[in-house]
């Protein structure tokens, strides 16, 4: 449970955007004599940017920011509950040429101001350009095993794996990275040609709900690897530049807009053929029919609104405080509105900021009955679940709690603007 105080926006700050070479949307200041913000660095991936800008010599600068899936609203930096290592100080005091710098940590893009002497600096926002580690090996013939694992690790980045070809570059599998530590996507892609060819990793390059470029302000990037796909009868490919077709930039790639798995099946082993020693005409008997396997029973999918959040305690009673039983104040609470046994096994259920609470192994929600999860740790049984975490989760002044199946399918959502009560029954 993140505090929300009020905003800056409620000062009547006057702000008018406009957009940089590097992409940056900077808002126009609404005083001269207030202190200036720089356009931030454009960041590759996880890690730390130095925030620098003007003020008056002397004087102290406070930072505002908030993550960008929040918008403008930006938020006094040090009234924010993220008290991790790798927090640095959220003010900073002007030198003698009235110069301020402020180090922070970026893990998606992010909104800032500053403020001095009860003014205000234009608000900026800062995107981040998703980095990543990717892999291309083949130990098979014609086989190649793709992995990615983004930079910063979310949930929910869209991945597509493309080969280089003389048609320039193509599809061969896509998916999002997985909830976890390890934000990642594998593929492993058969019927490749053997001999050297380029395979590349483009990342955040296609809009998904909640978790993509657009909300978290990630910019698109790929990552290409040359590697020998094992494997007779093949011949190597060109190199991405050496032919006709222009070289996709390395920020701007263009995968199909709604990319899918694409596997491609070996090429069918052929039937032995048997030839008699003697002049006699074979024996010619009649194929036994090969027996047909019955196709197994699909399970069925859970209809939309079928399990459903029936309560969000995203304000814990009393004091904000750091204990457990603090933060096992903030729960969810699930109820299954169908006639049948749902299997919750794989489900998950995140957060805007991409806290995910994930049911492993076999869970199974009676039909009308209902499990409530705590945010933080204890002993799990048939109605109660914890999610083990050490600090408050669901922030009070605004929030959505979104619960997908194992297949990555959204099942129901709840959201709130406004602390209110500290509960709401979606």
């Amino acid at each position: 449970m993140h505090s929300r105080p009020k905003s800056i926006l409620g000062a009547s700050v006057a702000l008018v955007g406009i957009f940089t070479a590097t992409g940056v949307l900077v808002a126009s200041p609404a005083s001269a004599a207030g202190p200036t913000f720089d356009t931030p660095e454009l960041r590759v991936g996880w890690g730390n940017i130095t925030l620098t800008g003007t003020a008056t010599a002397g004087a102290t600068v406070q930072l505002h920011e908030r993550a960008y899936i929040w918008g403008r609203d930006v938020t006094r930096a040090s009234d924010l509950e993220a008290a991790t290592p790798w927090e640095y100080p959220t003010s900073a005091t002007a030198n003698s040429s009235g110069r301020w710098s402020i180090t922070r940590t970026m893990d998606s893009g992010f909104v800032f101001a500053v403020e001095s002497g009860g003014a205000y600096s234009p608000i900026v926002q800062a995107p981040l350009r998703v980095g990543a580690e990717f892999s291309a090996t083949s130990s098979s013939a014609n086989s190649v095993s793709l992995t990615v694992r983004a930079s910063p690790d979310q949930p929910g980045i869209p991945v597509s794996f493309q080969r280089y070809t003389s048609s320039g570059w193509s599809q061969v599998a896509a998916g999002i990275t997985s909830d976890g530590t390890v934000a990642s996507f594998s593929a492993t892609v058969t019927g490749q040609t053997a001999g050297q060819h380029t395979y590349r990793a483009v990342l955040a390059e296609t809009a998904k709900p909640d978790y993509a470029s657009s909300d978290n302000l990630l910019l698109s990037n790929s990552f290409s690897s040359r590697i020998t796909v094992a494997g007779s009868g093949g011949s190597d490919g060109p190199t991405p530049g050496s032919s006709p077709t222009p070289t996709p930039s390395r920020t701007t790639t263009s995968p199909s807009p709604t990319p899918s798995r694409t596997t491609t099946s070996p090429s069918p082993t052929p039937s032995r053929t048997t030839s008699s020693p003697t002049p006699t005409p074979p024996k010619t008997t009649s194929p036994t029919p090969k027996p047909t396997t019955p196709k197994p029973t699909a399970t069925p999918v859970p209809a939309v609104g079928a399990i459903q959040f029936t309560r969000i305690q995203y304000n814990a009673p009393g004091a904000d405080k750091k204990t457990n039983k603090s933060i096992n104040g903030e729960y969810f609470k699930l109820t299954n509105k169908t006639k049948k046994t749902v299997n919750l096994n794989g489900w998950t259920v995140r957060d805007r900021a991409g806290n995910t609470y994930k049911f492993s192994g076999t869970y199974n929600l009676a039909a009308g009955k209902s499990v409530t999860v705590h945010t933080g740790k204890g002993t799990n049984s048939s109605t109660k679940r914890y999610w083990g975490k050490a600090k408050h989760i669901w922030n009070n002044g605004g929030d959505a709690a979104t619960l997908r199946t194992n297949a990555n399918k959204t099942i129901d959502s709840c959201k709130w603007t406004k602390a209110g009560k500290g509960y709401t029954t979606c």
